[in-house]
């Protein structure tokens, strides 16, 4: 199983594969755009495709993560894995145990 961090940019390069014009803006962008706010040229081309990520997400109202791990994961049962396995982090995050946290999203447990 990938980490959440893996599936994040295996579907965040999907998406820009699905937005191909997206992609080429952002592929336009120059050493000059790049020191103009401080940031090396790589660096300033995550930044924007994550922008454009996290925008797209938001307008859909979608949850990042969940919605990463669904796209970047064939495999349907690894991809419930992956799922669970990121929202018991939440969970813990929340510092609330996962049992509390699945009565409190209406979720089933196994």
């Amino acid at each position: 199983m990938k980490t959440t961090a893996e599936y994040y940019v295996i579907a965040r390069q999907l998406f820009l594969q699905a937005y191909p014009q997206l992609a080429a803006e952002i592929n336009a962008l120059n050493d000059s755009d790049a020191e103009n706010v401080g940031m090396s040229l790589c660096q300033l081309k995550t930044l924007q495709a994550d922008r454009a990520w996290a925008a797209y997400v938001r307008e859909k109202k979608l949850d990042g993560m969940l919605f990463a791990i669904q796209l970047a994961e064939p495999d349907k049962a690894l991809a419930a894995q992956a799922i669970e396995c990121y929202l018991r982090e939440h969970a813990a995050a929340l510092g609330i145990s996962w049992e509390q946290f699945c009565r409190q999203n209406q979720l089933s447990i196994k």
